[in-house]
């Protein structure tokens, strides 16, 4: 388990900005990593989650094998947390009804399929062996695809989330100037949106020396006063 704050309430988004991170936030391998993320509390704009890491191949227990959540509990913060991870391997009542009360019309023709495929197998044999594992496949591919899908979404997401940051982009160019100016910089006023940020300096500033310093385009470097810097968004992008 970790605390981690992410830049959004929504369970849906953070869920998606962890999925992309998940190389990076689990010492597991992120094909053998399930998760939950638990919302804590909201401060300054920011939401702090409680995640909750679990080894995918942990639930292949027998134990585990016919319950589809598994719910672990854990204290953080003096906080009990109850994360819930989602078991795609499991196999309830459900399927195995599904196996057992298949169509006879069908039956019929697995049967005549495998006699004529080997003819000294019979259909019962075969309904036994190869049914589970047609269902298995099924759960694969049905995973794989679902998977697939939640990660173009989780893209698309965090894209977006970029995109419309302005605050994000002003604190790159705070980390700029200050790499430049470690003692600071006096400004008259700061505006942000997602395509620039713009900084008015105070008369005498050397906003020409600035520019030049930061690595600023000459025609965003002073505006027609002489007396603002333009940070586009090639620049912090």
């Amino acid at each position: 388990t970790r605390v981690l704050r992410l830049p959004t309430r929504s369970p849906r988004q953070a869920r998606s900005i962890v999925r992309l991170q998940l190389d990076r936030l689990s010492p597991l391998p992120a094909a053998d990593t399930v998760f939950d993320l638990v919302p804590l509390r909201a401060e300054a704009g920011e939401t702090l989650y409680a995640l909750g890491i679990l080894r995918r191949s942990a639930l292949a227990d027998p134990a585990f094998g016919a319950q589809r959540t598994v719910v672990a509990a854990a204290s953080i913060d003096g906080q009990e947390v109850r994360f819930r991870f989602r078991n795609s391997g499991a196999v309830d009542g459900r399927e195995t009804r599904w196996l057992q009360h298949a169509p006879r019309a069908a039956l019929v023709c697995l049967g005549l399929a495998a006699v004529v495929l080997a003819g000294n197998i019979r259909a019962e044999q075969w309904r036994a062996q190869r049914l589970p594992e047609i269902a298995a496949e099924q759960r694969q591919t049905a995973q794989q695809a679902r998977l697939a899908e939640l990660r173009a979404s989780a893209r698309g997401e965090w894209l977006a989330l970029e995109r419309a940051d302005a605050s994000t982009r002003f604190l790159c160019v705070a980390a700029r100037v200050a790499a430049v100016r470690p003692g600071g910089l006096a400004v008259s006023s700061v505006s942000a949106d997602p395509q620039r940020v713009t900084l008015a300096l105070p008369p005498g500033a050397e906003v020409a020396a600035l520019g030049e310093a930061l690595d600023l385009p000459p025609a965003d470097a002073a505006s027609a006063d002489g007396q603002t810097l333009v940070f586009p968004s090639e620049v912090c992008g």
